[in-house]
């Protein structure tokens, strides 16, 4: 696991200090500090899926059959690629707040949502590129992320913007999404190990 995690981080070396640089100077500038943020997390996202479609392009599948790395293990590094740089998210959110000296309770309650709102996202992508690959897959993931917003924005046409709703503290709402995104993230991985093993197999072209 190790050596697929320095694999990995080798191929996205690059591309990810410099999207660690961008999101670090957007986050430090005051009128585009929640834009930063976003942008930050988002690399969990696209690391991950940058990194696939390096693997398709070299062949690598072929070449880790003959290695002796289960399915789930090199499906396993590609979240555990994703869930890395979500932490480097968060700490590029954390160290902004820190330079300009906003609201840490603001700035956690920021971190945390985001952070539980990549574990979704993460959760649905992951699958979509192991079915479709990475061309297509990055066109479902946008669909499935427009589909949600459309959702919601839906919910909130029919309910209006401030339903009712019970007062949950705020530490509750993040225990409770955290679980249901653990749980997302356990059938996630099971799925994209399915489709992996489907595709090494020649099921998808």
């Amino acid at each position: 696991m190790i050596g697929l995690m320095k694999k990995d981080l080798y191929v996205a070396d690059k591309t990810g200090r410099l999207l660690l640089v961008l999101a670090v100077a957007f986050s430090l500038i005051p009128s585009m500090r929640s834009f930063g943020c976003t942008y930050a997390m988002m690399l969990a996202l696209m690391i991950p899926l940058n990194s696939i479609a390096y693997d398709e392009r070299c062949k690598w599948d072929r070449y880790a059959a003959m290695l002796p790395y289960r399915p789930e293990q090199l499906v396993w590094s590609k979240y555990l690629l994703a869930y890395l740089f979500t932490l480097l998210g968060g700490a590029v959110i954390v160290v902004s707040a820190a330079i300009q000296q906003a609201d840490w309770r603001e700035t956690l309650e920021m971190a945390a949502l985001l952070t539980v709102s990549m574990l979704f996202v993460t959760a649905l992508g992951l699958p979509a590129l192991y079915r479709f690959g990475s061309e297509k897959g990055r066109y479902v993931m946008i669909l499935v992320m427009g589909v949600g917003v459309g959702a919601a924005l839906g919910v909130m046409g029919i309910f209006g913007e401030t339903p009712e709703l019970p007062d949950l503290p705020l530490p509750a709402v993040l225990l409770l999404l955290a679980a249901l995104a653990a749980g997302a993230t356990y059938v996630s991985f099971r799925v994209s190990v399915r489709f992996y093993r489907k595709r090494q197999n020649g099921a998808y072209t």
